[in-house]
């Protein structure tokens, strides 16, 4: 499955938490949902440390650091437009997001609640990443059967005589 096809998928199935989905699906649209979340989050930067440049200059000349300091002199209208986006993409992209580590998850055999792993301090994230590079299980399971099932029968299959084709 490729970049495009992935994305599509993906996005057709936004709500589908029951299904299976191959390393390939997962992997891609997380390219691409970084790859989108990106520029928002580079736009939100820049507009938050151009809102903070009264701020900076006076934290500059005073030596202690208070939180009210900070609420007065950073220009709180500048975020507004570049957080709304941020957390509007951001939104839209989680769902989907979700039911793909789903579904994930179910193409190696797990429940799709094993992602709440990620809120384990520390080990969370990267339980969930081996979870999510694991291959899927080469039949069929709770889930469904394998998405890549007609890959492995072609792999499988004997290799043409010499000479033939």
């Amino acid at each position: 499955m490729g970049f495009g096809e992935a994305f599509g998928t993906c996005l057709r199935k936004y709500t589908d938490f029951s299904d299976r989905a191959r390393r390939s699906e997962f992997w891609w649209f997380w390219l691409a949902v970084n790859l989108i979340m990106i520029p928002f989050a580079i736009a939100f930067g820049v507009a938050a440390f151009a809102a903070s440049g009264d701020f900076i200059d006076i934290m500059e000349d005073e030596s202690s650091f208070s939180m009210q300091l900070l609420i007065d002199n950073v220009e709180w209208d500048r975020l507004v437009g570049p957080a709304l986006l941020l957390g509007v993409v951001g939104l839209f992209l989680l769902v989907p997001m979700l039911a793909v580590t789903a579904r994930r998850l179910h193409d190696i055999g797990i429940t799709g609640w094993a992602m709440l792993v990620w809120f384990v301090p520390s080990i969370g994230s990267l339980i969930l990443l081996v979870m999510c590079v694991i291959d899927g299980q080469s039949r069929e399971n709770d889930w469904g059967p394998d998405p890549k099932a007609g890959e492995r029968a072609a792999w499988r299959a004997p290799a043409p005589p010499l000479g033939e084709g």
